[in-house]
């Protein structure tokens, strides 16, 4: 079985949201093996690298990301490439429709696979694209970005999807990935009360 990591490698260089550097992740050394153990301290926001929003992220008294079930985080995944656009709106999802279900994930490769994750100007789904994909309603979606939308100050994209239920996968490392079928998961860490969580996603070869 091949087993293939999506996920963006944590460190003091990952990139972040249109390169905020108050997201950065903090990664500092506590302790050596000559004080009697490697360890080290980890400090980062809950929607840095990889991660996967909860409908709280955007929602008033929703689920939070440890009230989900595991089985939420996995299933069969539909890998789209969608290139040389700037936003994707319901036209550019229109093709994948067959795939969308309740029980299947949506993840979209674009541009951003091949360019600065810190830009301003990222490859991001449109309130038209939301829409579409909430009426069908599959089990989540993921892209290649830092954020699944930008410029609208009514996170319409979080908003529709969030509020059906569809979870965000944000952050995938998708370069290098080819379109297709694939078993999806991506465990996010159990945070109490947490309105999203840093995953290692993976994808598994069917």
């Amino acid at each position: 079985m091949e087993v293939i990591d999506i996920s963006l490698e944590l460190s003091n260089e990952t990139p972040t949201y249109r390169g905020r550097k108050e997201k950065k992740p903090s990664i500092t050394v506590v302790r050596t093996l000559e004080e009697g153990a490697n360890e080290m301290r980890l400090n980062l926001e809950t929607h840095t690298g990889t991660h996967v929003d909860a409908p709280l992220h955007m929602l008033h008294n929703a689920t939070s990301i440890d009230q989900i079930p595991l089985t939420h985080f996995m299933g069969f995944a539909y890998l789209a490439e969608i290139r040389n656009v700037p936003v994707i709106t319901e036209k550019e999802l229109l093709p994948f429709e067959p795939f969308l279900s309740r029980e299947t994930f949506l993840l979209i490769k674009t541009d951003n696979s091949f360019q600065d994750l810190n830009r301003d100007d990222f490859v991001y789904l449109d309130r038209s694209a939301a829409q579409f994909l909430s009426e069908r309603n599959p089990k989540g979606v993921g892209i290649d970005a830092l954020g699944i939308e930008r410029n609208q100050p009514d996170h319409a994209t979080h908003q529709t999807l969030l509020s059906r239920g569809i979870l965000i996968f944000e952050g995938l490392y998708l370069k290098e990935v080819n379109p297709g079928w694939y078993y999806f998961m991506a465990f996010p860490l159990k945070v109490k009360a947490g309105d999203g969580a840093p995953a290692r996603a993976v994808l598994m070869r069917i």
